[in-house]
């Protein structure tokens, strides 16, 4: 190569490193949700009975978060593939929505592109969707979504080899996934303080609880759908400066 050439390559791998570096520096707040949740996985999948490895693999495969910790006890309950599938389409069912801003046109290349919908979460739409990640390029963003899948997959990882060294005299780790949603209605109540949703979560419970006595392991799936019926109607028939004022 000649020293012009050199001149040449050399600012756009400068920038490249650049633009990388700014999208990995977003990830920090990322890690800080994905690390402690992804150690807590993988220690709940190995307790619950499932080899090692298939917290890595689920995590890498999946990439689902809350779907992945739900399918735990899915698998381990030995609910029937249809059930699971009807319960991983109406969980991640709001990825739809994301999909309609998600600036999946910055992106280029068709496997690029095809990985950029598949690696969409909650937290990389949040930082693609407002402040400095707003202006993130196609570039930045597959290496923004490609680094926040290493921060899960690994403690993942970490979470099962932890989980299988811990003597099995050591219990309670099934209540992980409990406390988990636990502490995200806290935080929700916190900063949307609705009685009209927590009363429509009340009434999912319910549901839930009457669809097993008819219909065994779809309570959770007759639940979310009940839940997701009444927050719709609430949608629509609301005016939009009240919909999250009531209380």
């Amino acid at each position: 190569m000649t020293q012009s050439q050199h001149r040449s390559f050399g600012p756009m791998h400068s920038s490249r490193a650049a633009e990388a570096a700014q999208a990995i520096r977003l990830t920090a707040p990322v890690a800080m949700a994905y690390v402690p949740l992804g150690l807590a996985f993988g220690v709940l999948m190995v307790k619950s009975g499932i080899a090692w490895y298939w917290a890595p693999l689920s995590a890498l495969l999946i990439f689902a978060g809350s779907i992945e910790f739900l399918a735990v006890g899915l698998i381990a309950g030995g609910v029937p593939f249809l059930q699971v599938l009807v319960t991983s389409f109406v969980v991640n069912f709001r990825h739809l929505f994301y999909g309609l801003s998600f600036p999946l046109e910055r992106i280029s290349g068709r496997w690029a592109k095809a990985y950029g919908v598949w690696a969409l979460t909650d937290e990389t739409y949040a930082i693609t969707a407002a402040g400095v990640g707003s202006r993130l390029n196609g570039f930045q963003i597959t290496v923004l979504q490609v680094v926040s899948h290493v921060w899960w997959a690994s403690a993942a990882l970490v979470g099962a080899l932890v989980g299988a060294i811990i003597p099995a005299s050591i219990v309670g780790f099934g209540f992980a996934l409990t406390a988990m949603f636990i502490t995200l209605l806290v935080d929700s109540l916190r900063n949307h303080p609705s009685r009209f949703q927590l009363a429509a979560a009340a009434g999912s419970i319910v549901v839930a609880v009457a669809a097993e006595q008819l219909w065994t392991n779809w309570f959770l799936i007759c639940g979310l759908l009940f839940y997701v019926a009444v927050m719709t109607m609430h949608y629509l028939v609301t005016p939009a400066a009240k919909r999250m004022t009531l209380s």
